[in-house]
């Protein structure tokens, strides 16, 4: 099987490379601090560096009501987002899979996709829902979204040589292009193990993409009516949780002692 390059050497990345269900099982890896420097370094234009240059810039200090994106702004990346976790997941049909025997010129017989064709069709749709997912994340002003748009850059550029077997190639804004001539050219095994299944690049991506739309959510959740970001509304939210389960309990406590006083006055009267 193709080897999926996870983002720093001496690792063993393979457990990542999952479904989108991964999120589900508590699962994180979207930390800053597993991208390569090395890559980093490597990388002084384009989107992936301006998603690092970004994120860095949001530290705690600057975390002032002036930064983050608008409602507005933030759903336009969920859907950047949306889609292409959609276009990802629908790599994993396996009808797309089916394969053929075929002789060559030469006279042996090869496997080959039954429609090799369909298949760079839906490889077309992933890489546009990928650019603009890229493009999007890229102009955030919401940390949890930069972090999760370097992790997918980063994810990406480490697995460059391998994309390339497949006919897709990075570019220096980090933007996917797609050679449908070298695609069809491209081994049906590495093709499968690229763009299908639990170990899938494709997968993985898929899985980042959703982390980029719930963090789009998340965000969406600490805007004021102006636009704004606001981290205070956290806050606000936390305490009127509070005063609320505080209200409730003290209700169910007062219902509870009531209670308890009915109780022994029916028993005082009996023994009466």
């Amino acid at each position: 099987m193709a080897g999926i390059s996870g983002l720093s050497s001496g690792v063993d990345y393979s457990v990542l490379f999952g479904t989108s269900n991964n999120q589900q099982s508590g699962q994180d890896y979207s930390s800053i601090l597993n991208l390569d420097l090395a890559d980093v370094a490597s990388v002084r234009n384009g989107s992936y560096g301006k998603l690092l240059k970004n994120y860095y810039k949001q530290d705690k200090a600057s975390a002032a009501s002036e930064l983050g994106d608008t409602d507005a702004k933030l759903t336009g990346i969920k859907s950047d987002a949306d889609k292409l976790v959609k276009a990802a997941d629908a790599l994993n049909d396996k009808k797309l899979y089916e394969t053929k025997t075929v002789t060559g010129d030469d006279g042996k017989t090869k496997e080959e996709f039954a429609d090799r064709d369909k298949l760079a069709g839906v490889v077309k749709d992933f890489v546009k829902a990928y650019n603009s997912t890229i493009d999007s994340a890229a102009e955030s002003e919401t940390k949890s979204v930069l972090r999760n748009g370097s992790w997918l850059a980063g994810m990406s550029r480490q697995n460059s040589n391998l994309l390339s077997t497949v006919g897709i190639s990075i570019s220096a804004d980090d933007k996917l292009s797609f050679d449908e001539e070298k695609f069809k050219n491209a081994d049906v095994t590495t093709v499968k193990d690229v763009f299908s299944g639990i170990d899938s690049y494709a997968s993985q991506v898929s899985a980042k993409a959703g982390s980029i739309s719930r963090a789009t959510q998340n965000a969406g959740a600490f805007y004021n009516s102006s636009g704004n970001y606001s981290p205070q509304l956290g806050s606000i939210a936390e305490s009127a949780m509070k005063r609320i389960n505080g209200a409730e309990e003290e209700k169910e406590k007062t219902a509870e002692e009531g209670t308890a006083e009915g109780t022994k006055k029916i028993l005082t009267e009996e023994d009466a």
